[in-house]
């Protein structure tokens, strides 16, 4: 239960509270309830406190009376100041709008003057504008009068003045005076050039009807119009750049195009000049330079006399540009000489050339630099010339095709040995081409490689070495120059050539032994011995078939040679083109490489082109390298100038490179040809059974007919060693790949034996391909030549031994292993797995081939 507050503490607690806004701090007080009770006694001390405030304040005012008082008065004293400062308002709202009244007064007065000054302005400007109009008025009545009466100078001033005047006409552009005034100003000046053009026409009179020119000093009007006074008023009025277009045009249309531009019978017009006329009367047949510059100059003179310097060097600026133009490209460049007995006249046209540049200066036309700088550039000029001119030749004759073929011959001499006519007959023939190769070098007959070391060891293969077999060493030796004419002479940079692969360049360098070196002699047991042998000259002669080209481009070559020798002699060293005597010496190297760069293209329509392709380019290239040989031996007695300038050594190899490539790009495509018809045997599995059978039959049918068919197709065009050594090498293709197909069958029955036997035996009837020509010392004594199918065939001794093992026994295969020459063919391995693809297995087979590897290993 709460404790019980008494009346008073609640009522002292809510005084306190009233009169100092605090609040109890007994919780009890606070949370007490106010009973009705306790109302009156707080009724009471709210009086009690209210009587004692009133008391205190009663105190207060009896201390502070005096100052109230002051305060009172003060107030009052405010209030009446209040009053007043209110009245003054007042009257000041009232003079304010007294002032307002004033200012709209003054306002509207001001508009009126200022529209009045507006007005005065007004007049004076229309008055001015006036004025300026009736100027300008007087002005083109003055105009007008000067035009009337040819004043020309003084109509162009005036008219000048009064477009002047117009621009400063203060009235605006789209008010109808100002477009009233224009139209005239305009009018008159339409007229002023009018005249001024009529004048000009008059002065210079083109008469388009009769090809004739009229250029007068003066001209007779209302007054005598000087040429001068016209040319003044068109530069004053900026037409006179204008009118000596138009007149140049005229000119060039009537006067130097028909002199420049000849017609197709051959004629030129006839410059004639008389007086103030110069007309084109008729044609002309002379159309030689010099009659050119004749006219020319009198030309160039009669503008100069006739016309005033201000029309003659504008004039002179656009004439000589197209004048000098077509006299380059029509004439001058046709008068070139494509050979040195024009020479002369080609220094007589330079020379005039240059007194027609002199000419010029003397007049003082600018705009010869075009032809001096194409004299100073004759060397080049007439190096061009001649160059375009050759290659022409070279590509016309490409374009007729290759002509009748015709019969060349190689002579050779070499130092031989008594062993060396084994192979080449008495008359040492058959060897001549075997060392040119027909793909790079890898066609060149090669003694043939033995499988077993064994073999090697006995040294029994011959030593060709000596019979020119090996291809010759190709060596690029880049010849260099530093004459400023011989940029061109590398033939092979010019045409891009001569970044052959390096690989390719690599397989075509290999080395000719000469045919001095000691023979291998051979030996029964397979070993050789070197015995001195006993050398003799012997000539080699062979023919073979080449095109109609070669000759006349050699014929091309040694005219430029001789051309370029004879401009190196003393005689030539005042011409303008000495100093294109280098570049005429490397002229054949790039007559050269328009042959390799178009040769293809034209041989290609020929079955035999590149055959025909590679005969040539060695045809050449043999008759160049002795032109070279013979130039050096004479290089002590020529001209410093020309001595060791030929250099066509890197020209011939490339040459040479080019027709073997050619040969060989033959070869390969003969290759595929010959493989792809093998290729039908599919290795010769099954060729006793159907259809297998028949399609191996037809694959050797086929490929047989094919070499024979090529043999005969080449025998019209290759030397007689050089088709054994092609022939020699395609036939290797074949049989290497039917010794491979064998080797690989596992399993060989007996028909299957000898049905590859009797195959074997067809493709070796191709040896009658490989039989020399005969002598008339062998023909007479009735001696039958040896076919040299071994010499020229790689492998062809294994393949016939190939035959001979389809078709033998056991103890016949021991017995060629054993005392015949199998072993040299045949590695032990091989041979194995013939006899174990050939007989089934038994003792017999196991005892032959131990004894074949014991053999092997006691050899």
């Amino acid at each position: 239960m709460p404790p019980q507050i008494s009346d008073d503490q609640l009522g002292h607690a809510l005084l306190q509270s009233v009169k100092d806004g605090s609040y109890p701090e007994d919780e009890t007080i606070i949370s007490a309830e106010l009973p009705s009770s306790a109302l009156a006694g707080l009724s009471e001390l709210i009086e009690v406190a209210r009587a004692d405030v009133k008391a205190g304040i009663r105190e207060l005012s009896k201390e502070t009376a005096p100052d109230i008082d002051g305060w009172i008065s003060q107030a009052k004293q405010l209030r009446n100041d209040i009053e007043q400062a209110q009245r003054l308002s007042h009257e000041i709202l009232v003079q304010a709008n007294q002032g307002n009244q004033f200012h709209g007064k003054t306002q509207d007065a001001t508009a009126k003057v200022e529209l009045l000054n507006g007005e005065v302005v007004f007049n004076e400007t229309l008055a001015g504008t006036l004025q300026q109009i009736h100027g300008i008025r007087h002005t083109w009545d003055l105009v007008q009068e000067a035009a009337l009466a040819d004043r020309l100078p003084n109509a162009v001033a005036l008219l000048s003045e009064a477009e002047q005047g117009l621009n400063s006409l203060r009235a605006s552009e789209s008010t109808r005076v100002t477009g009233l005034i224009r139209e005239k100003i305009e009018d008159l000046r339409n007229a002023v050039i009018k005249t001024l053009t009529d004048c000009w026409d008059a002065l210079l009179h083109i008469d388009t009807m009769n090809s004739t020119v009229t250029i007068k000093h003066d001209v007779q009007r209302s007054s005598t119009v000087e040429i001068n006074t016209v040319v003044t008023s068109l530069a004053q009025l900026d037409l006179l750049k204008r009118k000596i277009l138009v007149f140049h045009k005229a000119f060039d249309t009537v006067i130097l195009t028909p002199r420049l531009q000849s017609q197709a019978d051959g004629t030129v017009g006839c410059i004639t000049i008389d007086g103030d006329d110069i007309r084109v009367s008729g044609r002309s047949s002379d159309v030689t330079t010099q009659a050119l510059f004749a006219d020319l100059n009198a030309i160039v003179d009669y503008l100069s006399t006739r016309l005033p310097f201000s029309i003659a060097m504008p004039l002179s600026a656009v004439l000589l540009s197209s004048l000098i133009s077509r006299l380059i490209s029509g004439w001058l460049s046709n008068s070139v000489p494509t050979d040195l007995e024009g020479i002369p006249d080609f220094q007589a046209i330079l020379g005039l050339t240059l007194a027609f540049c002199d000419s010029l200066d003397s007049h003082g036309w600018h705009g010869k630099n075009d032809l001096v700088e194409w004299t100073d550039r004759a060397p080049k000029v007439w190096l061009a010339r001649r160059r375009e001119t050759s290659l022409d030749k070279v590509r016309r004759l490409l374009m007729k095709g290759l002509g009748d073929p015709k019969m060349a011959e190689r002579v050779e001499t070499q130092l031989v040995t008594r062993e060396d006519n084994m192979f080449a007959g008495d008359d040492g023939d058959d060897d001549w081409d075997a060392g040119w190769s027909d793909n790079e070098d890898k066609e060149s007959p090669r003694p043939r490689q033995q499988h077993d070391s064994a073999t090697k060891d006995h040294g029994e293969e011959e030593d060709v070495s000596a019979w020119g077999l090996d291809e010759n060493n190709i060596e690029d030796n880049p010849r260099s120059s530093s004459d400023d004419f011989g940029d061109d002479k590398d033939g092979t940079d010019a045409w891009g050539w001569g970044d052959e692969d390096e690989k390719e360049s690599a397989e075509a360098k290999t080395t000719r032994n000469p045919a001095q070196n000691v023979i291998a002699q051979p030996r029964s047991n397979g070993r050789s011995a070197k015995k001195p042998r006993t050398e003799r000259e012997m000539t080699l002669r062979e023919t073979y078939t080449v095109t109609a080209l070669p000759d006349p481009i050699f014929e091309i070559i040694l005219q430029v040679i001789s051309d370029a020798k004879t401009l190196a002699q003393p005689s030539y060293a005042t011409s303008p083109i000495v100093p294109a005597t280098a570049g005429l010496f490397a002229l054949p190297g790039l007559i050269l490489s328009m042959y390799r760069a178009s040769a293809p293209s034209h041989y290609s329509y020929n079955v035999n082109g590149n055959m025909f392709l590679y005969n040539d380019s060695l045809w050449m290239s043999e008759r160049l390298r002795l032109l070279s040989e013979d130039e050096a031996l004479r290089a002590g007695n020529e001209s410093p100038r020309a001595a060791g300038k030929l250099n066509l050594e890197q020209d011939i190899s490339a040459l040479e490179l080019f027709g073997k490539r050619a040969y060989g790009r033959e070869m390969e495509s003969q290759r595929t040809i010959l493989g792809d018809l093998l290729d039908g045997a599919q290795g010769f599995s099954n060729c006793t059974e159907h259809p297998f059978a028949q399609e191996c039959d037809t694959a050797i049918s086929s490929t047989v007919d094919r070499l024979r068919d090529v043999h005969k197709q080449w025998k019209a065009v290759l030397s007689h060693s050089a088709l054994l050594q092609s022939t020699g090498s395609l036939l290797s293709t074949v049989i290497n790949k039917i010794i491979v197909d064998v080797e690989d069958m596992s399993d060989i029955s007996e028909p299957e034996s000898q049905r590859l036997a009797s195959f074997c035996n067809r493709v070796a009837s191709l040896e009658d391909l490989f039989v020399p020509e005969q002598s008339p010392d062998t023909v007479a004594n009735g001696e039958q030549p040896m076919a040299l199918t071994a010499l020229y065939t790689p492998n062809w001794l294994k393949f016939q031994y190939l035959s001979n093992i389809l078709e033998s026994s056991l103890v016949d295969i021991k017995y060629l292993w054993a005392e015949g020459e199998l072993s040299l063919e045949y590695s032990v391995e091989e041979l194995v797995d013939l006899i174990e693809a050939l007989f089934a297995d038994s003792e017999h087979r196991r005892r032959a081939i131990a004894d074949i590897r014991r053999g092997s290993v006691r050899t």
